[in-house]
């Protein structure tokens, strides 16, 4: 099976002020989807927990933009049925706004984790913002990519050259955006650039997946008896 990503709801950005669950919008999954969500939350620098679906929703990732005021997360869980679900994201302390983008990912090596090469992630305030892979990716493989912005606009990004652009939000009070991009194969150039004339604070993250039939260890192990966790992260 050939590598895909498609949105599993439209992402959704609230410029709302609260400390409750902020909710992203509803959307189905196939069973035995890999779900990833990327979630930018303003005003709030520290972890909050994720969930939707009756999922175990694991942390990925997390790192801060805006000096710090920001806190981005990128979460992933096994879809085990094709059940409604409401990717929630509940902040640790009172946030200023949220912006969920949910991808369902098929076609990939791992069945109940994510089956990854490599993750890579970037930040600057410059134009054009890029990411760098450590070693450039297996043209057989997929990659998914995300970037955020303090600019209120839904206009402003342009997916790298090849990319398909999944999703694209904005909110006000404080001005965010977040694009989220992929390219199911064909990459082999380790620098992803976006175009985007902007000088805001910019945080990037793109993650390199096996697909299916690929990869130097058992996806099913769980990191016991591989070279790295979710089944061969960071396997070059």
């Amino acid at each position: 099976m050939a590598l895909a990503f498609t949105a599993l709801a439209a992402a959704n950005a609230n410029t709302t002020n609260q400390s409750t669950a902020y909710a992203g919008n509803a959307g189905t999954p196939v069973a035995n989807d890999i779900l990833v969500c990327w979630v930018m939350c303003s005003g709030n620098s520290t972890v909050g927990t994720l969930s939707g679906g009756g999922w175990t929703w694991n942390l990925l990732t997390s790192f801060t933009k805006t000096a710090g005021a920001d806190i981005i997360s990128v979460w992933y869980a096994h879809a085990t049925a094709a059940t409604s679900t409401t990717p929630s994201y509940l902040p640790s302390a009172a946030a200023t706004g949220c912006i969920i983008s949910c991808v369902r990912v098929t076609g990939q090596e791992g069945t109940n984790v994510p089956y990854i090469r490599q993750t890579a992630t970037n930040a600057g305030s410059t134009t054009n913002p890029t990411v760098v892979f450590g070693a450039a990716p297996l043209t057989g493989n997929g990659i998914l990519a995300f970037a955020t912005n303090a600019t209120n606009s839904t206009t402003q990004w342009t997916a790298p050259a090849s990319f398909t652009e999944i999703s694209e939000v904005a909110y006000n009070t404080p001005a965010n955006s977040t694009e989220t991009v992929s390219r199911a194969t064909g990459q082999t150039n380790a620098t992803l650039t976006w175009t985007n004339a902007n000088t805001t604070a910019w945080v990037t993250y793109a993650i390199e997946f096996y697909t299916a039939g690929t990869g130097p260890t058992d996806p099913n192990n769980f990191g016991f008896n591989s070279t790295g966790f979710f089944g061969g992260i960071n396997t070059l």
